[in-house]
């Protein structure tokens, strides 16, 4: 899974802990992708089973897209509701927190994926934002 090589420092380092014995479900609303991750064994891992998820962060791919390539503050998106979160509220923080504090620029993986991202930024917003 991509997940292991972006976040493997973190996991190493315990960052990702609070994901053990829980499932988070994201969902990507506008599209009907959905899919969840928690931490087993010191690899993240996805629920084939759709055992009961703990946190469900909802959007459309527009605002993830805009969350994730670092274009809109996620607690503005969440506060204008582009951005929902059901479930545990303090699995929730710590998963904001990690977002917040994730260096991209210090893992070779991260940084990678992140350029990617940074340089297909605008095809990827036209392809998936022209109605916002």
């Amino acid at each position: 899974m991509v997940f292991n090589q972006i976040f493997a420092q973190s996991i190493k380092d315990g960052d990702l802990d609070f994901l053990k014995g829980n499932w988070v479900l994201i969902e990507v609303t506008d599209i009907s992708l959905s899919f969840s991750l928690g931490l087993k064994s010191g690899q993240l891992i996805h629920n084939q089973n759709r055992q009961v998820t703990s946190l469900r962060i909802s959007a459309k791919t527009c605002d993830f897209l805009d969350m994730v390539c670092r274009k809109k503050d996620p607690d503005t998106l969440f506060f204008q509701r582009k951005i929902k979160m059901q479930g545990s509220t303090e699995l929730g923080l710590y998963v904001k927190n990690f977002l917040d504090a994730f260096d991209v620029e210090s893992h070779w993986a991260s940084f990678r994926a992140d350029q990617a991202l940074q340089n297909s930024y605008p095809l990827l917003k036209n392809l998936f934002c022209n109605n916002h």
